[in-house]
Parts: C-alpha cells; sequence; structure tokens
C-alpha cells in the first residue's frame, strides 16, 4: 500500500488536505497530514521537520512520498535526506538550494516581481497582493471559505529563516506541480523554478495557490498516476 506524508504551507493545519485524503483512502492509500506548528514563535525550521517526521513514523520502515504545498517544499529534501522517502511531490511549492533560507528564496527567485506582473496582467495593484480574497481564496465557493477560516493560525517567521539542512537535492523521483491560476506562484514562475533549481518540467492543474482543497480529485489523480507508473516501470520514475 503506497503511503504519503502531506506537509501544509504557511497559515494553515493538516486540515489543507482532507479533501486529497479523502480521495486516497477510496484508492486504500494510507496517508498522514500533521498540524505544523505555524504559531509557535519559538519553533523554526527543525522543529518543523521533528513533527513531520514524528508523523511519518506511523509508516514504520516503510518508504512513502512527501508531498509539499508551498512553504512545505523548504522540508521535503531534508525528509527525503533522512527518511525513506521513495517519492517528493511539490505543491505550488518554494524551490530551495542547498544554503538557502526561506527569506533568501524569495529574494533570489523574483517571486514578488513575478506575482506583481502577473496581478497587474489580472487587472491588479500591487497592493491587492497583500489581500488573501485576491491571492488565496479567489477561487473558494462560500463553503470552503467559511470553513478555512478555522484553519488559518497566525505564521511566525521561524521556519522561514532556517536554512533547510541539506547538501543536495536527493536522488529520488520528483514532481512539480503548478495550479494553472495561482495568484502567489504564478505558473511561469513556477515552471522556471522546476527548470532552473530541478531541471525538470511540471504538471500543470486547475485553481489558485490553495488547489489542494478547490482541486482535490485532479491532485489526488496525479499522486495515484505517478505511484501507478512508478509500479509499472519497477520503481523508477
Amino acid at each position: 500500500m503506497s503511503k504519503f506524508l502531506f506537509l501544509h504551507g504557511a497559515s494553515s493545519t493538516g486540515w489543507l488536505w482532507h479533501r486529497v485524503i479523502a480521495e486516497l483512502d477510496e484508492a486504500e492509500y494510507e496517508s498522514v497530514a500533521p498540524d505544523l506548528p505555524c504559531s509557535d514563535p519559538t519553533a523554526d525550521l527543525h522543529t518543523y521537520l521533528d513533527v513531520a517526521s514524528a508523523a511519518a513514523a506511523r509508516f514504520g520502515e516503510a518508504p512513502f512520498t512527501v508531498v509539499a504545498q508551498s512553504m512545505a517544499g523548504l522540508m521535503a529534501p531534508v525528509l527525503a535526506t533522512h527518511h525513506p522517502v521513495e517519492r517528493i511531490v511539490l505543491v505550488a511549492a518554494m524551490i530551495p538550494r542547498p544554503g538557502e533560507s526561506g527569506m533568501e528564496w524569495w529574494q533570489a527567485t523574483g517571486q514578488a516581481e513575478a506575482q506583481r506582473d502577473y496581478l497587474a496582467a489580472l487587472g491588479f495593484s500591487e497592493d491587492d497582493a497583500l489581500n488573501p480574497e485576491v491571492v488565496f481564496i479567489h477561487d473558494f465557493d462560500e463553503h470552503l471559505k467559511t470553513e478555512s477560516i478555522h484553519h488559518v493560525p497566525d505564521q511566525q517567521a521561524g521556519p522561514l529563516e532556517t536554512v533547510p539542512p541539506f547538501e543536495q537535492w536527493p536522488p529520488v523521483p520528483t514532481h512539480v506541480i503548478a495550479a494553472e491560476s495561482d495568484r502567489m506562484f504564478p505558473l511561469e514562475f513556477m515552471r522556471q523554478q522546476a527548470r532552473e533549481r530541478l531541471g525538470i518540467g511540471i504538471d500543470v492543474i486547475p485553481g489558485g495557490h490553495l488547489a489542494v482543497l478547490t482541486q482535490a480529485n485532479a491532485l489526488a489523480q496525479l499522486l495515484i498516476q505517478y505511484q501507478t507508473e512508478a509500479q509499472a516501470s519497477g520503481g523508477k520514475s
């Protein structure tokens, strides 16, 4: 049975993945999605990694896939360096280089400029980049907006200020999934990140930065596809 460790991004909880997990449960896959300590001012990236490692312990020594959204991309290569990770899937995620903190990533990648240009093309102002209604939940229905309010902890800076402790991207199959209408990490920005930092292309699903919620079926089907293709090729994909 394939196993998945799901890691949410900033100002969120493991609830972010509940729709994807429901889809995978139907396919008889095993999943865990811990709440990372977003609101803890003493927590740095090492604290987050400890929480993720504790959650992965439920799999014992069995290999598992790390699926990381947004800021959790900082954690994925570290976990794959120290655990039996068989695959990394980055969903609208930061892709760090060795020795680069999250704070340094923002400047090095030109994310702010890419977001500004994308929003401007949609008719929004620079100030709109600070509006969560515009950037994060523009594709939510009213029910999801109401439900999501209960899962937005106040994000602290600790994990972004920590240099992820890995020396090179781990030699495991890695996939980058971008959201077609992402207003935080625009599609072409994600394509450039994947190409320049990992030398790979991307897969695209509909939705915005939180397509994990709005396009859970599309995301789950991609995850199942990766596993199925790997099994068909003897685990090498």
